[in-house]
This record gives structure tokens, sequence and C-alpha cells, in this order.
């Protein structure tokens, strides 16, 4: 690569007219931060500005912004969009700018192989910028973060240092994964006026928790997915127990499951307990000062998908609370048990009636209307009756004590003559803690191709947790397959039993069906490999993880991925080809809401596989005018407007319908003809240069 040829290029648009108050000094602090950010840290980038139907009393943004004598590496390109295009569009009178069709502009004529879709006014920690710097970027990724909104008053003229110390000591709330939250003085997320633990408990819920909801008046409740991260200050020594009311969800089948709890980064479980659909789970810290300690709820066996809802929801939580200290004041380690559920609980929960209620709640949550809702959750409690009876009495593909657990990306499981088994399509989860005995890890299989790979002889690989394929073996026909696993007695670890390739479509089914599994378990245990026809434990065993049991899992092809899409608009990140093959963001004559929600499902389904850069990476967001762009504050206003104006847009149900049919279909939806960004029109284009000359070009 020339060293005039930019690794990333930064597209943003906007127009001057003061759109959300401030907008120049805002665009003045991101423009100072970006180009004094690449000088420093040596990064090679292009600044492409496109700024649409400019106002014609009003000077350019080229002319209005302050630019600095010297741009190091990064080199500053202004695409205008004139009036005259700008009036092609139906709703031109009340949207003065498109803005996914303005990013397309810059994203259609961008030079770096990679591109960053954001905006005006945000910035970026100097450990992001430091990333770019050192290409560490790769082809295949779409990567996101977390968006951290600052107070107004960022200093526009001062160093970058100076900008980011600000942006840390004054956040008003994130956008992560699980919803939006507020944040404390100290950058943690707030508890909300009704939480689950009281203010003054000293516990903070942090990734992993889902915000705060509230069906009915006399109930609060946290949705949690398949890693829940809880921040504790213990207030005394010998420290209280920390106990939860707990429900189990669609995520685990609303079904008994296993919570492990880990403490800091550790992947080392400190305790875990099997728990029931609900219960009280007491977590028993050991003795010492008081002090605050990180831990990790881990729920083994998760993350199904849900009907309408691409959130994980494996439990909730009704209530979080300290009881009485310890019992043992010689207790060094941490326990965690369960019992009954608070008479609370129970009395809310233990009959028929409540169940369909509760069922009857979520599914009109979940965008129902009042009839599919209550019929949905009629057929939800009898499908769970139902599929605890047959799998009670047929079993799963792993026999029970085994150590192995099923994860994701698993099939239903079925019985067709006689035979039980499970079909792979790619990436199925193996969640092993192996028992005593097992000391070799000798995992063997009974394994068939399927029409995935054409009924033809492949290569099954097992990946670790870092990726890496650590046992592989040929299989050509249906056999048994032994290999070697690097397990470490009593520690939970996760496989992932997948191929190269594959990936053809069945002529009489629409999932993709690679290979089969009939059995799965360890060679140097006392159980003996046994023909797929018997492939089944003799005894009842636990109810089967993974994407399994009721047969609202075998939906689960037709539900919407779990994805990073808040406050995506501001952060996607792909390589030039990627935008490319997606043709862009949807072009659509509508006002912009949930467009870019559309195009981060097209690049997952496209084969571009999520990536979420993690802390200390982040970028910070500028605020400006309640109800110019969406916050949870301003989203009432924010419609009203666009209703005054009678603009349509996109909403968050036709979002994951979208999404659920891209799932269903394993293909992206491209919504753009092949002249996306207006790719057959000539527009003017002004270049600023690292020499700071100024030249035109059309």
């Amino acid at each position: 690569m020339s060293e005039l040829t930019p690794y990333l290029s930064v597209v943003v648009t906007a127009r001057n007219d003061d759109h959300g108050g401030n907008l120049l000094r805002r665009m003045q602090t991101f423009v100072n931060a970006w180009i004094g950010q690449s000088k420093r840290c040596g990064l090679c980038s292009e600044l492409i500005v496109v700024e649409w139907n400019p106002p014609p009393d009003r000077a350019s943004l080229r002319e209005a912004l302050t630019w600095p004598p010297e741009m190091g590496a990064c080199t500053v390109r202004f695409i205008e969009v004139p009036a005259e295009v700008h009036r092609r569009y139906r709703h031109a009178e009340a949207l003065p700018l498109y803005q996914m069709i303005a990013k397309n502009v810059g994203i259609r004529r961008a030079r770096a192989p990679f591109v960053l879709a954001t905006n005006i006014d945000i910035l970026f920690s100097e450990e992001l910028v430091r990333y770019f710097a050192e290409h560490l970027l790769s082809e295949g990724r779409m990567y996101r973060i977390d968006r951290y909104d600052v107070a107004s008053d960022v200093p526009v003229e001062d160093l970058t240092d100076e900008q980011l110390a600000y942006c840390r000591a004054h956040m008003l709330r994130v956008n992560a994964r699980e919803g939006t939250y507020k944040l404390t003085p100290g950058g943690q997320r707030a508890l909300e006026n009704q939480d689950i633990a009281r203010p003054d408990s000293g516990v903070v819920f942090g990734k992993g928790w889902f915000p705060v909801e509230r069906p009915s008046h006399d109930e609060v409740f946290r949705w949690v997915a398949d890693v829940a991260e809880l921040l504790v200050r213990t207030p005394t020594n010998p420290p209280p127990a920390l106990s939860f009311e707990i429900e189990a969800g669609p995520g685990v089948g609303q079904q008994p499951f296993r919570l492990q709890l880990l403490e800091g980064e550790s992947e080392d479980v400190r305790a875990e307990a099997d728990l029931e659909e609900r219960a009280r789970v007491t977590v028993h810290f050991p003795h010492a000062p008081p002090s605050v300690v990180r831990l990790r709820f881990r729920v083994i066996g998760g993350g199904r998908p849900v009907e309408n809802d691409p959130r994980i929801l494996n439990f909730r939580v009704f209530e979080c609370s300290w009881g009485s200290p310890s019992e043992s004041g010689k207790e060094r380690a941490y326990r965690l048990e369960s019992g009954p559920p608070s008479r609370r609980l129970r009395s809310t929960a233990s009959s028929l009636a409540s169940k369909l209620v509760r069922g009857y709640l979520f599914q009109l949550q979940a965008g129902g209307n009042v009839w599919r809702a209550g019929t949905a959750a009629v057929r939800h409690h009898f499908r769970r009756v139902k599929s605890r009876i047959r799998l009670r009495g047929r079993g799963d593909i792993f026999d029970p004590g085994s150590g192995i657990w099923l994860g994701i990306q698993w099939h239903p499981l079925e019985h067709v003559l006689g035979e039980t088994f499970r079909w792979v399509h790619k990436d199925a989860q193996l969640i092993v803690n192996t028992p005593k005995g097992v000391s070799r890890g000798n995992l063997v299989v009974v394994v068939e191709p399927g029409p995935g790979v054409g009924y033809q002889p492949f290569e099954l690989l097992v990946r670790g947790e870092d990726g890496r394929t650590v046992a592989c073996a040929r299989v050509e026909d249906l056999q048994v397959v032994e290999m070697t696993l690097p397990i470490e007695e009593g520690k939970t670890q996760v496989f992932r039993l997948t191929l190269e390739g594959g990936d053809l479509p069945s002529e009489h089914d629409a999932r993709i069906m690679n290979f089969r599994l009939f059995w799965c378990g360890w060679s140097n245990t006392s159980t003996t490999v046994v023909s797929p026809v018997d492939a089944r434990p003799e005894k009842d065993g636990p109810a089967p993880l993974g994407d399994s049991g009721a047969e609202l899992q075998g939906s689960a092809r037709a539900t919407p991925v779990f994805l990073h899409t808040n406050g995506c608009g501001d952060f996607t990140l792909m390589a030039k080809e990627h935008w490319f093959d997606l043709r862009g963001y949807p072009e659509f004559d509508l006002f912009s809401m949930n467009l870019d929600s559309v195009l981060c499902y097209a690049a997952y389904h496209a084969g571009f596989l999520e990536h979420v850069l993690e802390d200390p990476m982040r970028i910070y967001h500028i605020e400006h005018q309640t109800g110019s762009g969406w916050t949870p504050e301003g989203q009432s206003q924010l419609f009203a407007r666009l209703a005054a104006k009678g603009l349509e847009f996109v909403d968050y149900q036709e979002v994951t319908s979208w999404a659920a049919q891209m799932r269903r279909l394993n293909s992206p939806m491209i919504f753009n003809r092949r002249n996306w960004g207006l790719a057959d029109l000539e527009l003017r284009e002004t270049v600023l240069s690292a020499s700071t000359s100024v030249r035109a070009a059309t």
C-alpha cells in the first residue's frame, strides 16, 4: 500500500443548518480531534464530508469551519450533493438531509480498504485510534462499539487529551448491546428509580443485564443474557449473603438450568448450582474486609431464541437484596445456593392462571396484538408440557452425568424410525465440564454427513474458545469418530463442532444441515459406544440445552440474531468491498431511523461476523438538542416532530421481521440498485490535502 493511500476512510454527512443546536461547534470539535489524533498516532486516513443540499444563504461547511495548518497524513474531502438532486425525493421539503443516502455517496467514493460510517459529533478514544493506526482491522468483520453520550460543552480548541478527559468526567449514558443506560459520575450503569435492588445496596448491574421492565404496578424485573456482570460492594465483614429471586425464561426453555459464578476476568468457576424454574439464589461471599468485587453469572445451556424478540432472555430477576451474614466464620470461598422462592414469587407464579398471564404479557410485549398474544401464550404453555413429556422418555444424544451440555447452534432433537439425532449447521457449541475419571479427553461422536455437504466426506473440526482448531477427523459415512480434546478436569470449557465449506441447501428442508450427530460421550468412561438406533440414555437426564426442547426452538432460524445495533449509526466499520457487496445502506425515501440496523443485519447474514470493540476502546457522542435525534428522553418529541411533518420510517418490528427472514434464508437483503450512492452522478468535490492546498474537482 502506498504511503499516500489512506488505511481508513471516515464518512460523515451534514449541512450548515444548525441541526441539533451548535452544529458547527460540535463538528469543529470532531474535526479537530480526528485530525489531531490521526497525526499523533500516525494513522493515514481520509475524512469524507458529504455536504447534502447545502443551504443557499449560508457558507459551506468547508468555509465555516477552521482547519489546522498541518494535517499530517489526514486528507479531508468535501463532496457536495446539490439542491437539484435533493429535490428529486418525495420528502424533500420536510426532510432536508437524507442521511443514509448521503453516507452511501461517501462510501461509494472512498479510497481506503476500510470504511467507517459515523457522524459529525463523535470523538474517539485514543486506544481506538491507535488500534486503527496499528492496522489491526480484518476483512470478514463488521465492527461495532458502545457509544457513550457526554455533555455538550466539550472543549473545542483544547488538545485531544483535555477533550477526552472532559468526556470521561461528563458521561451521561451508554448505548450498549442490551440497551441504553444512565451512568453514575463514576461511569457505571446507574440503578433506575424503581429497580430490583435498593439505591443503597452497593450493587451495580453491568453487561448482560437488560433494562428494568414493569409489566404491572406491583413488580419490576430484569432479564439476564448468557453472561451477566455484577459489581458488588460488600458492606461488612463477615459479608452478608446476597439473594436473587429468579424465574427461568425462554432462553433456557423455561426449564431447570445450571448457573455458574465467576470472579473478575477469570474463567475459573467459583461456584455453581442447578436451579429450578423459580428459585431464590443466594451468593455467599468469602470472609474479607469490605471491598468491591466484580462477579459474573454464566448460564450453561441458555441462549435459545425467542419469537419476535432478538434478545437472549435466559432468566429474569425480580429482587436482589442482602440477607444475614454467612454462618461459618471459617468460610473462605464463594458458595452459590438455590432454594424455594419467596412467598411473593410463589404466590404470583404457582398457578396455571398466573403462568398464562405471564406468558400473555410476555407475548404482548414481544409485539403481538391482544388476540395473538393470548393464543401464543396458551400454545407455548402446552408446548412446554408436551416437550417435557417427550424428552423425559426419549433422552438426548449425550448421556446424563457425562459433563456434556449442548449450547447454541444445534437444531432440535429428532426421532425418526427409531433413531435419535440432531442436525448441525455450523459452530455447534459443546459445553464441557468433565467428570472425575475423564482425564484424556477422548471425545467419541457418532456422526453422518448430511445434505449441506452433499452427503459427501468432510473434515469435522473442533475449535476451542479462542477459535483455534484443537482436533479434526475425516467423516466419510455414518461412523464412530474419536478425537482428543485439551480438557481440564473440573473446569467448564466451550468447544465448537464445525467444518469448512458445506452449507448446500436441502431439497425438502429450509434448514442448513451439514451433518448430524446420534451420540457423543467419552471413550474412557463406563459408557459404551452404541449404535445410533440405541444411542439414548436409559435414565431420565437433565433437560436438553441449547436450541432444543420445546417447539419454540424449532423456529430458531426464523428469529432475529441478537446483534449490537444500539447506536450503530454512529459507528459501523467494514472493509470497503463488504460495503460494496451490500450496496450500502437501504436508500429508502423515508426518515433514516433504523436503516443502520437493517444494514447490520444484512452484513451479518452476508457472512461478516460482528466484532464488538471492547473498553478502553469507545466512542463519545456530544449531546445535542432533545428531539433532534433519538434519546430515551427525547423519543416522544422526535416521533411527534416526524408525525407533524408526515415523515414515515421503518419501525423496529419491521427490522426484526426482516432480520428473521434473513436468518431463515441464510442470506442478506439487498435493497439498492447498482447505482447506489448516486454513482451515476458527477458531484463536485473539494480536497484539503496534507499540504493544506485546496483544489476543486468534479
